[in-house]
């Protein structure tokens, strides 16, 4: 047996005795990035390695397809293709997450219908976002495909991504989604005042729906206090929340903050200046440690400077963490 296959079997045994509240998702479960090679082609390889390297840390869950994955600028085949790349390599070891981004019902439900065959934890999905059509038409989008879909649906509400800011939903509009959709059991709010509308939610879900939070982490203690149940961010550093995601649960708050303020620098860096900076910056870690050979963000995108790589590493190799021990 391979080491690869000893730390799948690993993982999938610790996931199975750890599994005593009904398969429901909590934790730590980052969204996979896509690398690409010189040619701007996806990097299967690069990316297997990226899934083991946030699965050897202990992450509860993988994603893939979601804005981290840049998703959006994927081609259909493109992200058929990491979907199949990351369930073969997963295993079942942890579960599984897939995004999607469907813009009508139709399109929907025949994505949830066809990655059914995946046996996926939950579809994490957008709402429709090319036009402004109200709150009211959004309500029975997602009561619809969570009627429909035998997959768990992880709504995902993103309004601070400009193409997503009229798509917020209200807290008794997503009571009312988990009340109608028995299926619609997961929500990831993020963005600014994510906590606040978790806060108001939380007393509104039945007790098997669970409310996540992203946005990199930056508000993740802000979000456990007021009902998460976890966090999807993305790769590279989830040490951080891992740890403090055990003193968490242990009952151990000051902890867990203690962990979160040790970490904020390196949070802040990556995902405090838009999500575009944070894809170039997680991968030029990633290509740093020797996990993938080209740090490509596709077109369009933001600049990066060279220049500021340095003072970026100086703060991630002053945390001692995995991605900056260079293994590979």
């Amino acid at each position: 047996m391979t080491s690869w296959q000893t730390l799948i079997r690993t993982r999938l045994e610790a996931t199975q005795a750890g599994n005593s509240e009904g398969n429901m998702l909590g934790g730590i479960i980052p969204i996979l990035f896509t690398p690409f090679d010189s040619q701007g082609q996806v990097d299967a390889a690069g990316l297997r390695r990226v899934l083991r390297f946030e699965l050897a840390g202990g992450v509860h869950g993988i994603g893939i397809n979601g804005f981290a994955s840049e998703a959006y600028k994927l081609s259909d085949a493109e992200r058929q293709q990491t979907v199949d790349i990351v369930a073969a390599e997963l295993a079942n070891a942890v579960p599984l997450v897939i995004g999607i981004a469907p813009n009508s019902l139709s399109t929907a439900i025949q994505q949830a219908r066809h990655y059914a065959q995946y046996r996926p934890a939950a579809l994490m999905a957008l709402p429709p976002a090319t036009m402004d059509n109200g709150e009211r038409a959004l309500v029975e989008f997602y009561v619809a495909l969570g009627q429909a879909s035998d997959v768990p649906i992880m709504l995902q509400q993103a309004p601070h991504i400009p193409q997503y800011r009229h798509t917020e939903l209200s807290a008794e509009s997503l009571a009312e989604i988990a009340e109608r959709a028995p299926t619609v059991r997961y929500f990831k709010l993020e963005g600014p005042g994510s906590a606040a509308k978790m806060r108001e939610l939380a007393p509104m879900l039945p007790a098997d729906a669970r409310m996540f939070g992203g946005g990199g982490g930056i508000t993740v203690l802000s979000e456990l206090e007021n009902g998460a149940a976890g966090l999807i961010p993305g790769v590279g550093f989830n040490e951080i929340f891992l740890a403090a995601w055990a003193k968490w649960t242990a009952g151990d708050r000051a902890g867990a903050a203690y962990i979160i303020a040790g970490g904020q620098a390196l949070v802040q860096a990556v995902s405090g200046r838009g999500h575009e900076m944070s894809l170039h910056l997680r991968k030029r870690l990633m290509l740093r440690y020797g996990a993938i050979g080209c740090a490509y963000v596709r077109q369009p995108t933001v600049p990066l400077d060279p220049a500021n790589l340095p003072a970026f590493f100086a703060i991630v190799d002053a945390l001692n963490l995995r991605v900056a021990r260079q293994v590979q």
